[in-house]
């Protein structure tokens, strides 16, 4: 039964990762409907998101080595007092412009008393018992679906634009929100904002697989070391393969279906679910 677990949960959280459906927040309406609302984290979950932070850079790695190589010859480049920002290329602003995302994470250390920082209280919004957060958080997550599909659809003649400083600042924004607030979706965040802003959709996707794998790696090492429940050896093995393997066929897949129609799909699938956590929250509210 557990390697039967580690596999649905390891094609459902490469699912509601890869695609701009939330997975902290499906997460988090599973825990609440369980009531296993500690927020402690799992094993399990730690494995799961660096399988699929190996299968997204298995699909991409070619993304993976360009952006790597920038990364070097800037070190050289600063170390030989030859570094020209302005007259950089493309390939190394954008690099420049995803490192620009992991700047405002450091509030995340910010302390906000009981022992906790400011990512841990965000994220204990989750596990609060009422998933009327959640619901407004998915409700926000659609309707930038939908707004960037109209972009999309407004935009259909326009091969988009590259990312400048204001786009990334943005980004940046939305990744610090996205990433512990339970119905965000980090993919829906950076693509919706990117294609609102009228960046190429395929520069937007880079984007996201570039800043998902360190922060998936960073987090299940995170979620590994801290965790309370634990599996088996085997079961663990199962869980990174099967991760990895839905994150490399689903990551190609959401770039194949990247347009206006299944971002209005989306959309509406978000509407749908955080109507009903929205409202369960309500009815929460009124019981207490």
């Amino acid at each position: 039964m557990s390697i039967i677990t580690a596999v649905f949960q390891a094609i459902g959280q490469a699912l509601t990762f890869i695609f701009p459906i939330s997975e902290s927040g499906h997460s988090a309406i599973f825990h609440n409907f369980a009531a296993r609302n500690s927020g402690e984290a799992s094993e399990l979950t730690g494995l799961i998101h660096i399988g699929i932070a190996l299968g997204i850079l298995i699909a991409f790695y070619n993304v993976f080595i360009r952006n790597s190589v920038e990364i070097v010859n800037s070190f050289k480049e600063i170390f030989s007092k030859d570094l020209r920002v302005r007259r950089a290329s493309n390939a190394r602003k954008f690099v420049y412009f995803f490192l620009i995302s992991f700047v405002p994470m450091l509030l995340y250390f910010i302390p906000v008393g009981k022992s906790r920082n400011l990512y841990q209280a965000l994220h204990m919004l989750s596990y609060d018992g009422n998933l009327l957060s959640e619901g407004i958080a998915f409700l926000v997550t659609a309707t930038l679906l939908l707004f960037a599909s109209f972009t999309m659809t407004k935009n259909k003649e326009s091969r988009g634009n590259q990312l400048s400083v204001p786009i990334a600042v943005i980004l940046a924004a939305f990744v610090f929100a996205a990433l512990p607030v339970s119905g965000l979706s980090l993919s829906a965040m950076v693509i919706a904002a990117s294609i609102l802003f009228n960046v190429n959709k395929n520069i937007a996707f880079r984007y996201f697989i570039s800043i998902s794998v360190p922060v998936l790696i960073v987090k299940g090492i995170i979620e590994i070391a801290i965790c309370s429940t634990y599996v088996t050896i085997l079961t663990g093995v199962v869980a990174v393969v099967v991760s990895a393997a839905a994150a490399y066929f689903l990551s190609k897949l959401f770039k194949a279906v990247l347009s206006d129609k299944y971002l209005k799909y989306f959309s509406c699938y978000n509407y749908a679910i955080g109507a009903i956590a929205a409202v369960t929250g309500i009815v929460q509210l009124i019981i207490k």
